[in-house]
């Protein structure tokens, strides 16, 4: 038999050329992806003021309904708009009388500096007496 010698002297591993490959592949992926992350967290933000503002109206017109007192118009039309709207939605109305009386209608908390966003999806419909939602798609 022959005696056959194998090269042992090559080790495993990545050449300098493959690794810089791989980082300019990653980089151009993370160029791609990081404007795009920053886009979702708009679109979240919008999502959740749209989703407050439905709640806001929703709420507001429930205690209309049961027969709350109090005169939405002129909140409406004020001095604030619809940041009145979202104010007294966010502490609650009453109904005076009727089966809801002494029950308070509100939709919690929103966050202060979502409120502004919340608003300008909210008007007064004063044809039907109710707190209108607008999206604006």
């Amino acid at each position: 038999m022959k005696n056959i010698k194998l090269n042992t002297s090559r080790k495993a591993g990545f050449s300098l050329v493959e690794m810089l490959v791989v980082i300019a592949i990653i980089g151009i992926i993370a160029a791609i992806a990081i404007p795009n992350i920053g886009n979702l967290n708009d679109s979240a933000r919008d999502a959740a003021a749209k989703r407050n503002a439905q709640t806001v109206a929703s709420v507001l017109n429930a205690a209309i309904a049961a027969g709350a007192t109090a005169d939405f118009a002129s909140i409406a039309d004020g001095t604030s708009g619809a940041a009145a709207l979202v104010a007294l939605a966010q502490t609650g109305t009453s109904p005076t009388d009727g089966a809801f009386q002494g029950k308070t209608f509100t939709s919690g908390p929103i966050d202060n500096d979502e409120e502004t966003k919340v608003a300008s999806y909210l008007s007064w419909d004063s044809a039907n007496k109710q707190v209108k939602y607008d999206a604006g798609d």
